[in-house]
């Protein structure tokens, strides 16, 4: 991650945003990491699935819960779109639906909708979103339904054809309808 915050800190432009989805337990280094290459931190947020996977229900706690981070880079504050009203760091959703996966899974997909709810808040229309770890397009999918472009990376051949696919379903479509989190 030291790395990885070394390289934002070089393509993310002055005021631009950062989310990323954690181990609630590994918060704490990453602010640390993130604040060493000029990123500010602003929350750590939940977002929960309403629907989790019951593993090991008879073990442990189901997990519903994931934490997500919010950094800025080089400044307090960026674009904010919340239009005057409050927004929780508390997002609820469900967990990716089978709708989302006919192209492939990635193990840890997140649903269109809760992208989108970032991707609405944190960008404006024609702003670049970038994903350098792409998995299987959610967020390039979010992306262009928000009328924004789109860069996404990926090691797997496998999860860039996947995510290729679904981000040029999307584009061929004939109305794109902005996605938004349900009030």
């Amino acid at each position: 991650m030291d790395h990885f915050f070394s390289e934002a800190d070089r393509v993310i432009k002055k005021g631009g945003a950062i989310v990323v989805f954690m181990a609630v337990i590994k918060v704490e280094s990453l602010v640390e990491l993130a604040q060493k290459h000029g990123f500010y931190y602003k929350t750590t947020g939940v977002w929960h699935k309403t629907n989790p996977m019951p593993r090991n229900m008879n073990l442990h706690f189901v997990n519903s819960n994931e934490s997500w981070v919010y950094f800025v880079k080089g400044a307090r504050t960026g674009t904010f779109n919340n239009h005057g009203k409050l927004i929780l760091d508390y997002i609820e959703t469900s967990v990716t639906p089978k709708s989302e996966t006919l192209f492939g899974r990635h193990p840890t997909q997140k649903p269109v909708q809760l992208m989108a709810h970032f991707i609405n808040l944190l960008s404006n229309e024609g702003d670049m979103i970038f994903d350098p770890f792409m998995g299987s397009g959610t967020t390039g999918v979010a992306a262009v339904c928000a009328n924004r472009n789109f860069i996404g990376v990926d090691l797997s051949s496998e999860y860039t054809k996947i995510a290729t696919n679904r981000i040029t379903e999307v584009l061929t479509q004939p109305q794109q309808e902005t996605l938004e989190l349900d009030e």
